[in-house]
């Protein structure tokens, strides 16, 4: 059998993002003598890897890195023309959403049809986490995992704080914030727990004299991606195209080179996918290991958005300049402005079923005629994400002819909405109106808008966690997958209930504990 192999590790992870980052972390501290190695199908694009790629300064270096991480699709998208961005002014969903920087396209279908068109992906050392937005709220009880022992999950929770350098403390000066929160503290606050209330946003950034520094998967590794080390190995743009089973163990990957079109087959003590919700389960279904649950439940945040003037009740709110592009928080839609953090009413189950999130919008975001109203006053961007009921039949599937460009059998997402997530969604509308005209009002023509499906890149259930072995679900409450010795899941694909808020701070604290229960099963060397 050692003929097979042309090298060894104790523990193959497969993907970067902040899960995979976060075994990486876990294993190194708690078994330091594990021999690691890291694959990522995408190159490194910054300097540290894994670095978000708001802190690249140079514009000319984030345009480039942007686009190296696109997977198959390496070239620069077109703007937002003036005819979409009419469409979005009026409610509709625009193509523009498809064309996200940094970013490719995993769905299909129409723009307004059930195949998830808008979904996306990564493909670069440091994932999805080297361009999210760092919304990192604490889960409300509803959206707790129940099954895992509250004193585990509460210190679990607490490392991924600080692996992530989560603070809701960042922005004590911001010019609107105080007055903002205090109008929504006066209409949602009134019966609420004394944690759920109208705040500041948890946020994963670090403010600095410099500016706002973002937080990515190289601030989890740390100086695993820094210093020479010889039990740890990253190694870009390698694609795992299965993993090698004998029986419900694990002996190894097949991983392969787009550069040098070579194969190699690597031994394993455990193997950990963390390939985000979409394409874990791709591997898992490639490599024959195929739970009754693999690629249904997809979930995800349906999203209602508009653009608002807001009336500030005192002082003066007017724009002044902020120094650099790492000023502002970057993200695919909007540029919210980091001097004023991210106003949060937070989800609390049916009795406030949304979370809402409101950004002080940075004018380059804006056409002409908006930012001329930003001259005299702040726009907002109000945001409702909700959630979706658990259904089984909106489902990542694949097929068994067709392959990707990384030689994996091709995806197809389904995903509908039920009658309760539109229920949700209208009065969300509502709530939505409410909010606006306590602040000011909706920029004039602009109209709440609710993008396709897949564009809140926030895609859950695929591997989902669960407390036995039922057929209902992938991996158990340490993430190691159903019938198998040694593989384990990680990413936004293992929570297994209903969530409306970005669900990061979650996985990395699911993987934390997954990372341990490896540990505790390796031998030295």
């Amino acid at each position: 059998m050692s003929d097979r192999f042309d090298e060894r590790v104790d523990v193959v992870i497969i993907g970067s993002g902040p899960t995979g980052a976060t075994y990486a972390r876990t294993l190194a501290d708690e078994a330091p003598s594990a021999k690691i190695l890291m694959v990522e199908a995408g190159p490194i694009i910054s300097d540290p890897p894994g670095m978000h790629v708001a802190n690249i300064l140079d514009n000319s270096q984030r345009a480039a890195a942007l686009i190296a991480s696109q997977g198959p699709n390496r070239k620069a998208y077109d703007p937002m023309n003036d005819a979409e961005r009419l469409t979005r002014m009026e409610g509709g969903p625009d193509h523009s959403m498809l064309r996200r920087p940094g970013l490719f396209t995993v769905g299909g279908g129409t723009i307004d049809g059930d195949e998830f068109p808008a979904a996306h992906a990564a493909s670069n050392v440091g994932g999805m986490g080297a361009h999210w937005f760092g919304a990192c709220p604490r889960p409300s009880e509803s959206e707790r995992v129940p099954f895992i022992e509250r004193t585990i999950l509460d210190e679990a929770l607490g490392r991924a704080e600080r692996l992530l350098k989560v603070s809701n403390t960042q922005f004590p000066d911001s010019p609107i914030s105080g007055r903002l929160e205090a109008i929504l503290s006066d209409l949602y606050d009134s019966g609420r727990p004394p944690d759920r209330r109208v705040g500041q946003m948890p946020m994963a950034v670090v403010r600095t004299n410099e500016g706002v520094v973002r937080s990515g998967p190289g601030v989890i590794m740390g100086d695993l991606l820094t210093a020479e080390r010889d039990t740890f190995e990253l190694r870009p743009e390698t694609v795992c195209r299965r993993i090698v089973m004998e029986g419900d163990r694990a002996v190894g990957v097949e991983l392969w080179s787009p550069a040098t079109n070579t194969s190699t087959v690597v031994r394993a003590g455990a193997v950990v996918v963390a390939a985000d919700a979409l394409h874990t389960p791709q591997l898992l279904y490639a490599s024959g290991i195929r739970p009754p649950a693999l690629g249904h439940n997809l979930n995800e945040h349906p999203q209602l958005s508009v653009m608002a003037e807001f009336d500030a009740p005192d002082g003066d709110t007017r724009m002044q300049p902020e120094q650099g592009d790492v000023g502002v928080l970057a993200d695919t839609q909007i540029l919210s402005r980091a001097s004023s953090g991210v106003s949060w009413i937070p989800y609390i189950g049916e009795e406030w079923p949304f979370h809402v999130q409101i950004s002080h919008v940075e004018p380059v975001t804006l056409g002409t005629r908006e930012r001329e109203i930003a001259r005299v006053k702040p726009i907002l961007s109000i945001s409702f994400f909700l959630p979706s009921d658990i259904q089984w039949d909106n489902a990542v599937s694949f097929s068994d002819t067709e392959r990707d460009w990384c030689g994996r059998p091709k995806v197809r997402l389904r995903f509908r909405f039920s009658e309760g997530d539109k229920a949700r969604m209208r009065e969300a509308g509502v709530q939505l109106m409410r909010i606006c005209n306590a602040v000011g009002r909706p920029l004039d023509g602009h109209k709440p808008r609710t993008p396709p499906h897949g564009s809140s890149l926030h895609y859950q259930g695929t591997i989902r966690m669960g407390e036995r072995d039922d057929g209902q679900s992938v991996c158990d409450q340490n993430s190691r997958v159903w019938g198998t010795r040694n593989v384990y899941v990680a990413g936004n694909g293992v929570i297994p209930t209903v969530t409306a808020g970005n669900p990061t701070l979650t996985s990395v604290a699911l993987a934390t504990l997954g990372a341990r229960a490896i540990a505790s099963e390796l031998s030295p060397g």
